[in-house]
């Protein structure tokens, strides 16, 4: 390099210390980098000429690599295998109309029950302010408040909202044993509000659209339940079909009401959330009481025909998914078996809940596992999610525990072949089991675990087959063996999916 092109004079420690100059310093070694980069690209060249060319990431994620490449490529996507699984929410299972009147119920809410300029303009914040009201602020809220205008509309356009995407997607992939009503039969909504669940079984069964029905709907605010006969008649012209027989009942639960007739149908959501943070009682003595209700309202199996036959019902019980309510749903299923009733879903089994929030394994660990299912809403109504947004209340899932019991024909035979699985315990080769988990990393076992419920009790399913299975899905799984593995921390039995 010549004297010119030097930048600045080299310092004189540099000079004592026997340094080169800066810039020539700088030269060599980006001339060494290059070399060094030279020799890497050559011996590359060389290694592929020699060898065949190694297998690409898709191809390791289809199981075509060699030994060699597979330790390479250990974070390459694994191709999931196929599982065989009963989905619990299922988007493709509400019919085509329904979708159809839940994307654009802001437009049918408008249309019933139309708001200003300005009410809209305040609609986000009455909705954040509901949203206190029903949470954080629930023991300071006045009893009639669903009896003020605002705090209905609010509660019409996001709250029912969101529970018609949540029931829908739980009902429709119901079996079809799950509501055998006939023309004639009575249904009783408690806690009805604005008719959500009503509503909800309306757009998810099709088939119960051209039944004859008498549904009882018993809430507090007969605002609600005005709003709620308005929007049900506008949802039943929209799928062109003579709607049922609606009748208003005023009361709460626990006051002494009575309906013309027996239910073949009772149905509460979200009710015994607020019964139990209101009471100073234990929750199994508020089960028991509440479920001694319902069976005065339900109609027994010697109610329907002169043999008994048809006389049958069932009951189902919605709640969110947080423990206390998990809690209060799984007591409530006991005392209802207690009472010749079959849970008919979630549970794949009739025997103790293994997720009553409060359990005891065989070992005598203790599990505090609550039941609940979620799904991802990032297929809502986009009108919604923009809502939600707007009054600082996004939803990335939506949760809920439940339980539908029946005391009716289906539900003895499903029964008795739950007695005879459980006569055959820890030999049956197969059994079922619900998914009540996202997915957990098990670092020791080297693989993804899900929680699942099952006839023997609680299980910790490995999923070494990449199967991926979502919160809800019903699968099959090995029965586990007496001397099965447990998981320390649960005490779940570990099986391999």
């Amino acid at each position: 390099m010549k004297q010119s092109e030097k930048r600045t004079e080299q310092p004189w420690y540099e000079k004592a210390a026997g340094k080169k100059p800066r810039s020539e310093k700088n030269a060599a070694k980006a001339a060494k980098k290059q070399e060094k980069k030279n020799d890497a690209t050559e011996k590359r060249e060389k290694s592929l000429a020699r060898k065949p060319q190694a297998f690409s990431r898709s191809q390791a994620a289809d199981g075509r690599q060699n030994l060699r490449t597979k330790k390479a490529d250990f974070r390459a996507p694994i191709k999931s295998k196929s599982l065989s699984a009963k989905p619990l929410f299922d988007l493709s299972a509400i019919p085509s109309d329904a979708r159809a009147i839940i994307e654009q119920f802001d437009v049918l809410i408008q249309s019933v029950r139309p708001l200003s300029a300005k009410q809209q303009v305040v609609l986000p914040q009455d909705i954040k302010t509901l949203s206190h009201q029903l949470t954080d602020e629930r023991e300071s809220r006045r009893t009639g408040y669903m009896n003020s205008a605002s705090s209905v509309s609010a509660y019409i356009h996001y709250f029912m909202w969101w529970n018609l995407v949540r029931l829908t997607r739980l009902l429709a992939p119901l079996p079809a044993a799950a509501f055998p009503l006939t023309d004639g039969d009575a249904v009783l909504d408690i806690g009805s509000g604005p008719l959500t669940v009503p509503i909800a079984l309306w757009l998810s069964w099709p088939e119960l659209r051209t039944k004859k029905l008498t549904v009882y709907c018993m809430d507090t605010s007969q605002n609600a339940l005005s709003a709620g006969e308005e929007l049900f008649l506008a949802v039943a012209a929209k799928t062109q079909c003579v709607p049922w027989k609606i009748v208003r009942v005023r009361g709460d639960l626990g006051e002494h009401i009575q309906i013309k007739e027996k239910a073949a149908l009772i149905t509460c959501a979200n009710v015994f959330n607020e019964v139990v943070q209101k009471s100073d009682m234990p929750p199994d003595f508020l089960a028991k009481k509440y479920s001694r209700i319902l069976l005065d309202f339900a109609r027994a199996r010697t109610d329907g025909t002169a043999d008994g036959i048809g006389g049958t019902s069932s009951i189902l019980l919605i709640e969110p998914g947080d423990p206390k309510s998990a809690r209060f749903i799984s007591l409530m299923r006991d005392a209802f078996i207690r009472k010749d009733y079959a849970p008919l879903s979630p549970c794949p089994h009739s025997a103790s809940c293994p997720m009553a929030g409060r359990h005891v394994d065989k070992n005598g660990n203790f599990s505090g596992k609550w039941c609940n299912f979620a799904f991802a809403t990032a297929d809502a109504p986009e009108k919604l999610l923009t809502l939600s947004e707007k009054a600082f209340l996004s939803k990335d899932r939506a949760t809920l525990s439940f339980v539908l019991l029946s005391n009716g024909g289906v539900a003895k035979e499903i029964e008795k072949n739950r007695e005879q699985q459980k006569n055959a315990a820890w030999k049956a080769p197969l059994m079922q089991a619900r998914i009540t988990s996202d997915a957990i990393r098990l670092p020791e076992q080297h693989a993804t675990g899900y929680y699942a419920c099952s006839e023997k009790g609680l299980l910790l399913v490995l999923d070494k087959k990449h199967a991926e299975p979502k919160s809800g899905d019903l699968i099959e799984v090995r029965a586990p063996s007496e001397n099965a593995p447990t998981d320390k921390k649960s005490g779940a039995c570990v099986v391999t999916l």
